[in-house]
């Protein structure tokens, strides 16, 4: 019997700078792992407009441009957001330099859901505009915990790339032989058209 891959859970977030997102080329460093992901919404950036011709409906246009996307993460190591170019880090003083105001910054967005029957299901959109990051809940009520959130928000979307889809999925085998070569799926460089 086939295994269920009904997604319960999100986790393994790791971002790989992209290097080239041209019209003959995409290319990715290796991925950064960003670990306490929490939830992710997506809603798609698209338009819509109706062309009426003799009172009735001519034609309709829709365009769908990406996915406007937010990302909710426990934290990320300060360390981590330098590493990953939105900031100077230092050791010494444990301090990060940054500019959250982001612009120009692409990533390939990869994570890990987990699935009812235990196999997870890889997930890799090729390109990833960040153009924000900002810290939540610092307040706390009485005794009660609070974590400082990180959320980061971009927008999904097509690689320049034609022949490039927007995004990869990989799903290791039912009896879990190949989950190794799908962590390292997770984590590698990645080039387009393969050389």
């Amino acid at each position: 019997m086939a295994k269920k891959r009904a997604i319960i859970g999100f986790k393994g977030v790791a971002l790989a700078p992209v290097t080239e997102n041209s019209i003959t080329a995409y290319k990715t460093e290796a991925a950064i792992p960003i670990q306490f992901a929490g939830s992710m919404t997506r809603t798609p950036k698209e338009t819509k407009q109706d062309i009426f011709y003799d009172d009735s409906l001519y034609t309709q246009i829709q365009d769908v441009t990406g996915d406007d996307v937010e990302v909710r993460s426990a934290e990320i190591p300060l360390d981590k957001l330098a590493e990953l170019g939105l900031g100077t880090y230092d050791e010494a003083t444990g301090q990060l330099e940054a500019d959250f105001n982001i612009a120009g910054q692409t990533f390939a967005f990869r994570c890990v859901a987990n699935t009812i029957d235990g196999l997870p299901m890889y997930f890799n959109w090729r390109a990833f505009d960040l153009t924000g990051i900002r810290f939540d809940n610092f307040a706390t009520k009485g005794a009660s915990i609070t974590v400082c959130e990180v959320i980061m928000t971009g927008v999904f979307k097509r690689p320049q790339l034609a022949s490039a889809k927007p995004y990869a999925i990989r799903q290791p085998k039912d009896d879990g032989s190949d989950l190794e070569a799908c962590d390292a799926w997770l984590a590698a460089a990645e080039t387009l058209p393969a050389l």
